[in-house]
């Protein structure tokens, strides 16, 4: 197949095809590390809305927990930064039970845990294990 080229092109064609070949699985490492996350720590907020103006709430997520009920003013907000792999849960109830109680949980800017219940149910609860 290649014996009408001389050798200093057979050369140059092998040196072509390693480099090539180097490019390729240097591309393939860096599309893989691009789609893996680094930092290993995801921002979560936990949200609670209900009729009423208050609701009853516990959290669980990793070193910062609510572990006791507490009673918060609705809506309530908290941002954590949690790290991948805890488990993570949001409780809530609404002792006035009367309207809509929901629960939420957004990872980073999207949607990721929700539950809402209508009077006369007065509970409801998100979790999950952080990605």
């Amino acid at each position: 197949m290649f014996t009408g080229i001389s050798d200093r092109w057979k050369m140059i064609l092998q040196i072509f095809l390693v480099l090539l070949f180097c490019a390729g699985i240097m591309s393939l490492i860096f599309a893989l590390e691009k789609n893996r996350s680094t930092t290993g720590v995801q921002r979560l907020e936990f949200r609670v809305d209900a009729s009423g103006g208050y609701a009853i709430i516990t959290v669980e997520a990793g070193s910062a927990s609510i572990s006791k009920p507490t009673t918060v003013s609705v809506p309530w907000t908290k941002s954590l930064r949690v790290a991948s792999g805890t488990e993570v849960y949001l409780t809530a109830s609404n002792p006035t039970q009367t309207g809509k109680l929901t629960c939420t949980i957004m990872l980073g800017e999207s949607l990721w845990k929700t539950d809402t219940t209508a009077a006369p149910k007065d509970g409801v609860a998100c979790a999950g294990i952080v990605p």
